[in-house]
């Protein structure tokens, strides 16, 4: 009977050693790939479209600033709003200067969003914003879990975003084109996203951008091309998305809005699908936010 204690003992503490420590290195990779571990002057928040658009390699050194990029594909407003107070409550924010933040004409729309986006912060529960967030959106055992078992936090996407930051790898490795009469044909059909303006999302927009101004950091509001069917399909709710931006811009000297479709949401070449860039939009676009930065931030 003794021997069997002490042999369930030997295997907890044997577990406990590897979840912790298998945990750690998972965590760490996440954090080089994200940037959260490192005195950055320029943060990236935003989801997949403007993950997909830019590398962050190139783009450090195009504007010779640092760089951390902080883009998860399917975060809401309200996610990126607990990401943004994430990084400003490190210790890394010190050196920040300037945040650029992905817009488009449906971040104010709930609808088709994962309901269950807080799952993909499991990694940094530890922390107290995140801690606090994940614990009002789970239930208690789902919280409990993850809490106690480090390696219960980690889906294969987030395996290999750890991987891919241990290889210093931020490329877009999206290949192919859009089929742009099936993209028409689904807009006939009503079976694309419409644009809405829910308020709880906009009030966690506004609260983004006095959390991020009140510092002294400048914020910029940038509009990757999404495909001009897309963008025409609703013109009057589009219009009125876009004006809003600039409204926001126009409000604060600290707050810049960048809006690339005008001149490539046409561009049907550079379009994975509807809303994402393939590789090569990737090094059109990184091109073009570096040339802008350049040109108005520096000075």
């Amino acid at each position: 009977m003794k021997r069997r204690i002490l042999s369930i003992l030997l295997f907890v503490l044997v577990f406990i050693g590897l979840d912790r420590g298998i945990g750690w290195l998972l965590n760490n990779g996440l954090n080089r790939y994200f940037g959260l571990n490192q005195h950055s002057e320029v943060l990236l928040i935003g989801h997949s479209h403007l993950m997909l658009a830019v590398d962050k390699s190139n783009f450090e050194r195009g504007i010779g600033l640092s760089v951390s990029k902080y883009c998860r594909e399917g975060v809401n407003v309200a996610d990126r709003y607990e990401m943004v107070k994430q990084y400003l409550s490190s210790p890394y924010s010190d050196s920040l200067q300037v945040v650029l933040y992905g817009v488009d004409q449906f971040m104010f729309t709930g609808a088709g969003l994962s309901k269950n986006s807080y799952k993909l912060f499991y990694p940094f529960i530890d922390e107290e914003n995140m801690n606090e967030y994940i614990k009002e959106s789970a239930d208690f055992s789902d919280y409990w879990v993850h809490k106690l078992i480090c390696t219960s936090r980690y889906s294969d996407a987030l395996i290999n975003s750890a991987i891919r930051g241990y290889r210093y790898d931020w490329r877009n490795y999206k290949v192919g084109y859009l089929d742009v009469e099936v993209l028409k044909e689904q807009i006939r059909k009503g079976q694309q996203r419409h644009i809405h303006f829910e308020q709880d999302l906009i009030d966690y927009f506004e609260k983004t951008l006095e959390l991020i101004t009140r510092k002294g950091i400048k914020v910029i509001l940038v509009n990757t091309p999404i495909a001009a069917p897309l963008n025409e399909y609703e013109p009057e709710q589009y219009q009125k998305i876009i004006s809003y931006f600039r409204e926001k811009a126009a409000s604060s000297p600290l707050i810049y809005y960048w809006d690339f479709n005008p001149q490539f949401s046409t561009q049907y070449e550079l379009f994975f699908d509807p809303i994402h860039l393939n590789s090569g939009g990737q090094k059109v676009i990184n091109a073009e936010i570096t040339k802008k930065f350049n040109k108005e931030i520096e000075q």
